[in-house]
């Protein structure tokens, strides 16, 4: 890169990492961060996770850095789904110790800390924008309600789609032993906990429901009374009430909580003139996949290294653009799948545990039956069980086992044929696909790709879950684990291997 000033908008992760990496690469540069919040105002948020695989890609980048991040973390906690019968709880274990989590300020704390060792300036306080600042590259760093952004919405092709379900984000002042997910009841509605550990006596409890829970609750009511910025008291208590065990009988801790609806935001065009996007104001992935620090650190990485290779801007950022949006389109589309499974997870609740947990660990289409069976077989069996007796040992197996005791269809021939490709299988699209069907069996076929395979398949799953209709469905040879995870989890009654 030959141009010599660099303004970064927006002091959180994506934005501090870039400035240090840029600064490290090439001292000479004059690199500014503007954060609009002053050092005196607590950051919003509690913990955040963090994979192995992101690790690894942070340490591969700048070694001192993952190890600043890993001795501020919390680690070596495992993942349950936790079962409510009655008066009976048991946990069924998801995967063992591989989750990482970290205090979002703590996270900031670090970032900021390396930002400045290698001489980036941080402003504190000030709130500007691209126009209002004098630099040959701008970094726009400032969220998913970045101004920066909404100053050029129709330059970059800005899109945002607002989510069904509802959420908040809240604290637990204990480090809970394990992760865990817990569904619990309050009359007619559900609330879903996503909980974790991110510091000696911190833990993060994320909270979930639906319109239909939140009606039920009477929340509607508490959250048009509740001004902006505040936290929504009433709703809050009403939860700790309702997820008293799972909160050891302590009280939520809040940091403006109420309820939101994600919202998943793309770009057309991550760069425009001399103001390239990073993060959450590029774009967003559901927070069910632990994704928004995961893309946010792996953009940064990027987008200096594009700025390192290449002396032009043009050709810089299209370079990092070029870089990151196949695995950060992959990644929101496992996103995807993973938000619609939880905004339905009350039509999937009444099933056995094991069947929830192998759902669950398959969802997003990133993990197969045999990676699930490699590392809870005990969990898998159960899960399995529904199909037969005895599924083999060997994880290599289970696929085959699988598809040979799926249903088969002998006539299909009377069965409704659905061609199918949109991703959203609970959108106007969907519903009139569902009330045109007037068989108990249902074919669904369409194209080979992978987004449209993942949407058939999330189609049947729509379709068993609101009937008692049978579907099976058409998918490419390539795509078999796939298939035999739908059967598996009961998305499916059968699949159809085409060539």
């Amino acid at each position: 890169m030959t141009d010599r000033s660099v303004a970064v908008i927006g002091g959180g992760p994506a934005g501090l990492f870039t400035a240090r990496l840029l600064k490290r690469d090439d001292p000479s540069l004059d690199v500014t961060v503007y954060e609009r919040n002053g050092t005196d105002t607590a950051t919003f948020g509690f913990g955040v996770g963090l994979t192995e695989a992101t690790m690894k890609n942070v340490r591969a980048a700048d070694p001192q850095a993952a190890e600043a991040i890993r001795a501020a973390s919390w680690a070596g906690h495992d993942l349950r789904l936790r079962h409510v019968d009655g008066d009976t709880t048991r946990d069924i274990a998801l995967h063992g110790a591989r989750n990482l989590a970290i205090g979002r300020a703590r996270l900031l704390e670090v970032l900021e800390e390396l930002a400045v060792e290698v001489g980036v300036r941080i402003e504190h306080g000030r709130h500007v924008t691209a126009v209002e600042v004098d630099a040959d590259v701008i970094v726009a760093a400032d969220g998913v309600k970045s101004a920066t952004r909404a100053a050029v919405a129709d330059e970059v092709g800005f899109k945002e789609v607002v989510g069904r379900g509802l959420y908040m984000w809240c604290g637990l002042g204990v480090a809970i032993h394990d992760a865990f997910f817990s569904a619990r009841r309050s009359g007619d509605a559900l609330f879903v906990t996503h909980a974790y550990p991110y510091d000696e006596s911190h833990s993060t409890f994320l909270l979930e429901t639906d319109d239909e829970s939140f009606v039920a609750a009477g929340l509607d009511v508490f959250d048009a009374e509740t001004p902006a910025g505040a936290n929504d008291d009433r709703s809050i208590a009403l939860l700790e009430e309702v997820f008293a065990e799972d909160l050891g009988h302590h009280r939520l801790l809040t940091n403006r909580s109420r309820w939101s609806r994600f919202s998943t935001v793309s770009l057309e065009r991550w760069s425009t003139g001399n103001i390239v996007f990073v993060g959450d104001t590029a774009h967003t992935a559901h927070y069910t996949l632990g994704s928004g620090t995961k893309l946010a650190l792996e953009d940064a990485i990027a987008l200096s290294t594009a700025l390192r290779e290449h002396d032009g801007l043009g050709e810089a950022f299209a370079a990092y653009e070029a870089a990151r949006r196949p695995a950060v389109e992959r990644f929101k589309h496992l996103a995807y799948r993973s938000q619609r499974w939880w905004e339905s997870y009350s039509l999937r609740v009444a099933a056995r545990p094991e069947q929830i947990a192998l759902s669950y660990m398959t969802r997003a289409g990133n993990l197969t039956v045999a990676d699930f069976a490699a590392t809870e077989p005990d969990t898998a069996a159960i899960a399995l069980e529904r199909l037969g007796t005895e599924p083999p040992t060997d994880p290599h197996l289970v696929d085959d086992w699988i598809l040979a005791h799926a249903e088969t269809f002998d006539d299909t021939r009377t069965a409704d044929l659905v061609t199918w490709s949109e991703p959203d299988v609970w959108g106007d699209a969907a519903d009139r696909a569902v009330a045109d069907l007037r068989t108990d069996l249902v074919h669904l076929t369409g194209p080979d790709d992978v987004l449209s395979v993942d949407a058939r398949i999330d189609l049947a799953e729509r379709i068993k879950l609101t009937s008692n209709r049978s579907v099976f469905v058409s998918i490419p040879a390539a795509a078999r684990a796939a298939g035999a995870a739908a059967i598996a989890a009961d998305r499916c009654d059968g699949i159809q291997l085409t060539s």
